[in-house]
């Protein structure tokens, strides 16, 4: 297990330049662009996912999006995909949770992710997996399809035709005819496709996702490499003057390591500094087993500095752990 999360770790290394170009590129920021309110989260819950993502990356990864403070209001849905053998006992996708609005029934939704993602769901059909969202979430005006391959089950009967914007997360995906379909998906739908996504960085390119789906796009993007437990980082990103709040995101890939952010301060364009000790900023933080998220309101123009600590290394990767750590600034609290 170690020997896997340390070729995680380099995988994500090689591959992470690349992910970041294709996300900043794909951001779907523009003037014309509307914030997406109803999302349906398809994900593949193939036996394969049991390697390709062993630390269940793809849950933290939609916990992320839960979590955040400018999703409360927005509705979710999510399915689960894999193969099946009996249409009725044995159906090739399922509900994990029904779509909903995310306040209320944010601990509800993430515990239906952690016992329903189980990588018990034999090969991948796509069929069955736009299907199922079809049914379960007409209203949707986007979607999030993310598998570790191509399709095998009948002729693909291009389901996602005729469906809202997807957003598409290719993981681990290698095969030249796999990439090309999950291209097409995204082109077809006026999605965006995540090309080199790795169980490592897979926290980020969800962000990333998410800051597209929110009419956004990820301000400062700080990549980390901690060799021991107690070792801090300190950054600092410009404020603008419309901005009212920010979402930092910390992500790494494996559970057994953790880390903290700290000394939160706002050094102001006239030189005043503002603080959570202050009770200036205010601070909300969710955590999960491979991310951190911290909102922050009641911020004006400035540099806002933050430090950035691992409490806890325990995968024993010799080359270190990356953590990174994503800034997201936003006009509204």
């Amino acid at each position: 297990m170690v020997k896997r999360r340390q070729l995680s770790v380099v995988l994500g290394l090689v591959f992470g330049l690349a992910v970041l170009f294709a996300m900043n590129t794909g951001a779907a920021a523009g003037a014309t662009c509307t914030p997406a309110t109803n999302i349906e989260a398809i994900i593949d819950d193939s036996g394969s996912m049991a390697g390709t993502d062993f630390d269940k990356n793809r849950v933290e990864g939609l916990k992320i999006l839960l979590s955040k403070s400018g999703n409360a209001k927005k509705t979710f849905g999510a399915i689960e995909f894999g193969s099946g053998y009996d249409p009725v006992t044995d159906p090739a996708a399922t509900t994990v949770f029904a779509p909903q609005v995310v306040a209320g029934n944010e601990a509800a939704m993430k515990a239906a992710l952690d016992a329903n993602i189980d990588a018990m769901h034999g090969a991948t059909d796509y069929n069955a997996a736009f299907d199922k969202a079809k049914t379960d979430n007409p209203g949707a005006n986007a979607r999030i399809f993310l598998t570790d391959g191509g399709h095998n089950a009948d002729p693909y009967a291009n389901g996602h035709q005729g469906g809202p914007p997807t957003y598409v997360i290719g993981l681990n995906v290698t095969a030249d005819d796999a990439i090309a379909r999950l291209k097409q998906i995204a082109a077809d739908t006026g999605g965006v496709y995540f090309p080199d996504v790795t169980t490592a960085n897979l926290n980020a390119t969800m962000n990333q996702v998410d800051a597209a789906l929110n009419c956004q796009s990820i301000g400062n993007t700080y990549s980390d490499t901690f060799t021991k437990q107690g070792q801090s980082k300190t950054h600092s990103t410009r404020i603008s003057s419309s901005t009212r709040s920010a979402d930092l995101v910390l992500s790494w890939a494996s559970g057994l390591d953790q880390f903290t952010i700290g000394s939160i301060k706002l050094r102001t364009s006239n030189g005043a500094t503002i603080s959570v000790a202050k009770s200036r900023l205010r601070i909300k933080r969710t955590s999960g087993k491979t991310f951190l998220t911290v909102h922050i309101r009641g911020l004006k123009r400035g540099k806002l500095r933050f430090k950035l600590r691992a409490s806890k290394l325990g995968s024993g990767s010799i080359a270190g752990v990356v953590l990174t750590t994503q800034a997201t600034q936003s006009r509204t609290r």
